[in-house]
């Protein structure tokens, strides 16, 4: 895979993930129990991926692929699925975003300790820490808030907890995307997310209820969002960097304010123009490193 065709893939699973806390916000503002929400999504994703992926599944399947598997489902589906929709409840789609853009950052240090297969350039490091720049002056303008009511150092913590396990989850798929077929892994990895998502769903005991027509629509949207990007980002980052496909993440917060922004009615500034252009230039510099050390 070429680095561009790498960029073209970043910037399309970032902006339907931008949609994603969109989606989730919508559904937790309906009166939809967060616990439903996820559970529901998590299982439904399962569901398809299974239809799709059962018969290599069965054939491939190990102790080792479980393990493995069973790793990263934890940390890719399970973490940042409860934690994100929980943290929705306190803080707005677009200050999660702002936490979310994060990832790269701490992909960054989780690789310098831990995956001593990739190399850390200055230039790279300097990519992820001029986006992150242009994302922090962007919320300390006040571009972004939480909502009426909301509680910001509970939202940011669970932010930040589901973002520790999609950072450390980069580094296992790259690792194991190498061992380990597709379709094996991914479905492993949902399977994961659905067992414990369900027994927590049971332990919690909340009442299961139908959604509205409209309130379908915007799972099934959640769904059809989870199964294209992860399946696409597990395809790139199998043939790039994890350093370079996690700045995936710079694009889900321009995509999460706008779009809050637009059906929301959440807070913009023209600030907002400054970050754009600072990400853009992020972007540039990790493709061009991304090139020259791919060559």
């Amino acid at each position: 895979m070429s680095v561009y065709s790498g960029l073209r893939n970043i910037i399309l699973i970032g902006s339907l993930f931008g949609f994603h806390g969109l989606l989730n916000r919508s559904l937790i503002l309906d009166g939809v129990n967060e616990v439903l929400i996820v559970t529901q999504r998590i299982t439904l994703v399962t569901i398809l991926m299974a239809l799709y992926c059962f018969k290599e599944f069965r054939k491939e399947i190990s102790l080792s692929t479980l393990k493995k598997g069973g790793l990263t489902g934890f940390l890719a589906i399970f973490l940042p699925g409860w934690t994100f929709v929980f943290a929705l409840k306190y803080i707005s789609s677009g200050l999660q975003s702002i936490f979310i853009s994060t990832i790269p950052l701490f992909t960054v240090i989780w690789v310098f300790l831990f995956y001593k297969e990739e190399k850390i350039t200055k230039t790279k490091l300097f990519s992820v820490i001029l986006g992150l720049s242009g994302l922090i002056v962007l919320f300390l303008s006040g571009a972004t808030g939480i909502n009426s009511g909301g509680n910001l150092l509970l939202g940011g913590t669970l932010a930040i907890v589901g973002v520790q396990g999609l950072a450390l989850s980069n580094i296992t798929n790259k690792r194991d995307s190498k061992l380990i077929p597709a379709k094996t892994y991914l479905l492993t990895q949902w399977l994961t997310g659905t067992f414990i998502s369900i027994i927590l769903f049971l332990l919690l005991d909340v009442e299961f209820s139908i959604l509205t027509f409209e309130g379908y629509l915007k799972l099934l949207g959640l769904v059809f969002i989870d199964i294209f990007n992860y399946s696409l980002f597990f395809y790139t980052i199998k043939r790039l960097s994890a350093t370079f496909t996690t700045l995936v993440d710079y694009i889900v917060p321009i995509v999460g304010i706008f779009v809050g922004y637009i059906f929301l009615n959440e807070v913009i500034s023209n600030i907002f123009y400054f970050t754009l252009s600072l990400i853009f230039i992020s972007l540039y510099l990790a493709v061009k490193d991304e090139s020259e050390n791919s060559s």
